[in-house]
């Protein structure tokens, strides 16, 4: 058996055709999936039809699984390795998910831990009629477009990424208490394609190291429009899985009825702490 591999766009993704993913992948298949990933940063396999447990299993040719972070009492169910995205109410009016509807800024996954995911993945269960795709930028783009003066500027430097679950807007840093945050480098140097990756979003990055408020927001505000690109919008069909390296994109979703349907099953792969680029 082998495998097509179709590139979505010039800049980002690849459709592979020819693969079932609930069941095991032969080492030689996973040798060219692994290289096919880390050329086109995203993945998209289509017509997959898999249960939960073949999904923990689905990502065995990139790597070992990583645990969900988000907190069960903000999503609904506690298995850690499958996450529910979704605005679905059960029948006591509770939602069975996370992150119910409406758009989400770009950003990357879990950037406010110390070892973020390596890989996210997706797996369309129920759509709603329209709406609710995802947008994926390609951070090794935003980085090379970066004016040298900007990357003079932000390589070498940290970011304090934040995230509070129970919202989704700019970063609070009066209060951090208990909100999961970590400080990241602003540029990482990919581990295996060595290419350098700019390492912000508006949704979680609120402050630069060794720069005040004003000096620091202003920074961000300048890098923010190199990362929010779309270099692939996914409008999704059920049955699609998605899965893309979280180091080096960012994704963001577009805004859909509530009164739609949606949900998605949502995995990861383990990362390792971030490397810093420099000049």
């Amino acid at each position: 058996m082998d495998i097509e591999i179709l590139p979505l766009t010039d800049t980002l993704g690849a459709e592979i055709r020819g693969i079932d993913l609930a069941r095991p992948v032969a080492p030689e298949i996973a040798l060219k999936l692994r290289d096919a990933w880390y050329q086109h940063v995203l993945l998209l396999f289509r017509n997959q039809e898999m249960s939960n447990e073949q999904l923990k299993r689905s990502t065995e040719w990139l790597g070992e699984a990583g645990e969900i972070t988000m907190p069960p009492d903000r999503r609904g169910d506690a298995d850690l390795s499958i996450a529910l995205i979704s605005n679905i109410l059960d029948e006591n009016g509770k939602p069975i998910g996370a992150l119910g509807d409406g758009e989400m800024w770009f950003h990357h996954d879990n950037s406010f831990t110390l070892a973020p995911d390596k890989a996210t993945f997706l797996y369309a269960v129920e759509l709603p009629s329209e709406g609710g795709h995802t947008l994926f930028g390609n951070c090794y783009r935003a980085y090379d477009e970066l004016p040298e003066e900007l990357r003079k500027e932000i390589v070498g430097r940290r970011v304090l990424q934040v995230y509070d679950y129970t919202v989704r807007e700019v970063p609070d840093t009066t209060n951090l208490g208990d909100v999961p945050h970590c400080w990241q480098p602003a540029v990482v140097k990919h581990p295996v394609s060595g290419r350098n990756a700019l390492y912000v979003d508006r949704l979680m990055s609120a402050a630069i190291d060794g720069m005040g408020p004003g000096d620091g927001k202003a920074l961000l505000e300048k890098l923010f429009p190199y990362v929010e690109r779309t270099d692939y919008e996914h409008v999704w069909q059920p049955g699609d899985y998605v899965i893309w390296d979280n180091r080096c994109s960012v994704h963001a979703r577009t805004d859909f009825s509530a009164d739609q349907r949606r949900l998605l099953k949502r995995g990861k792969v383990a990362g390792e702490e971030l490397v810093a680029a420099y000049l």
